[in-house]
C-alpha cells in the first residue's frame, strides 16, 4: 500500500488500527464512566419529605415564627443531616412556609417586625412578607415550602418550590 507517495507496511497499517479501536473504547469507557460518576450530582435533585416541626398550637396565629428543622436527605450521592431554618406564618387553617435562605449568597434572612420585611445582615438584601425580592443583590424571590397541620402538628414538605 502507499500513502501520499509513501509505503505503509502491513505492520504500520495494523498499528494504526489497532490504535484507533483502542482509542475508540478508551472514550466509550471513560464517557459511561464519567456518566455514572458524575451525573448523580448533576441530574439529582434533592427529594422532598415532611418533617414534622413542632406544635402548631404554639404558633401565634398572624406572625411569622422562625424554626429550625433537621432531616435526613440525600443529594446525588451524598447522604446526611440538612439542617434548614423556615419562617412559618400560620392563619387560622392556612399555613403559609418561606425559606429562610438567602438567594444571593446562602446567609439566613431575619424578619423585621417593624417594617414587616426579611432582611438579609450580609449584604443588604430585602424581601417582602410574600418572599418576593424587593431589593439589594438578590435577583429570586425566597424558596417557598408546602406546609400543613395534620393531627395538631406543624408539616413541612422540604422540597423547595419554584418561587
Amino acid at each position: 500500500m502507499e500513502e501520499n507517495g509513501k509505503k505503509v507496511t502491513r505492520r504500520k497499517f495494523l498499528e494504526a488500527g489497532i490504535g484507533v479501536i483502542t482509542g475508540a473504547i478508551a472514550v466509550g469507557l471513560g464517557g459511561t464512566a464519567l456518566t455514572s460518576i458524575g451525573a448523580p450530582a448533576i441530574t439529582n435533585k434533592r427529594e422532598g419529605k415532611w418533617v414534622e416541626a413542632g406544635n402548631a398550637s404554639e404558633l401565634a396565629d398572624g406572625q411569622f415564627h422562625k424554626i429550625g428543622i433537621t432531616y435526613d436527605a440525600k443529594d446525588g450521592w451524598l447522604e446526611g443531616k440538612v439542617k434548614q431554618l423556615v419562617y412559618v406564618k400560620v392563619n387560622g387553617e392556612e399555613v403559609f412556609a418561606l425559606s429562610a435562605t438567602c438567594t444571593h449568597l446562602g446567609c439566613n434572612v431575619n424578619f423585621d417586625e417593624q417594617s414587616g420585611n426579611f432582611k438579609c445582615p450580609c449584604h443588604s438584601g430585602v424581601y417582602d412578607a410574600t418572599g418576593e425580592n424587593v431589593s439589594g443583590p438578590p435577583t429570586h424571590s425566597l424558596a417557598k415550602l408546602e406546609a400543613k397541620v395534620e393531627d395538631g402538628k406543624l408539616m413541612i414538605n422540604t422540597a423547595l418550590k419554584e418561587a
